[in-house]
């Protein structure tokens, strides 16, 4: 099952939009790239996995399907207005499913309640 389209970044220019005006969080087994638009567009996310840190193509592709369904398992997590990219590290593929789900859930209550706290 795939994103939806509205729901995936695709775009060159915004993921360079992303990295420039955006934040990062080290969240241990990946890094999440995000930012805060005041939009009402559904949150958007997309996946990079680079080569240099998982050489294997299948390692690669199973990385970024945990990524996709942490997103989507937890989709409520980041509301209307967001964008996320999670990079992947290697250490991804040697941590437990519902270990990687804790990580996630728990850098975007960071994330969202921190964003709440400076719109006040």
């Amino acid at each position: 099952m795939r994103l939806p389209r509205e729901r995936r970044i695709r775009a060159s220019a915004d993921f360079t939009r992303l990295r420039q005006q955006g934040s990062r969080l080290d969240c241990g087994p990946f890094l999440l790239n995000f930012r805060h638009t005041k939009s009402d567009v559904p949150a958007r996310f997309a996946v990079i996995a680079a080569k240099k840190s998982i050489p294997l193509a299948v390692n690669r592709n199973r990385a970024k399907r945990l990524a996709r369904e942490l997103f989507r398992a937890d989709a409520a997590a980041f509301p209307p207005g967001w964008e996320i990219v999670l990079v992947i590290r290697p250490g991804m593929l040697r941590r437990r499913f519902a270990d990687l789900k804790a990580a996630y859930a728990l850098a975007a209550t960071k994330l969202v309640a921190q964003a709440a706290r400076q719109a006040e």
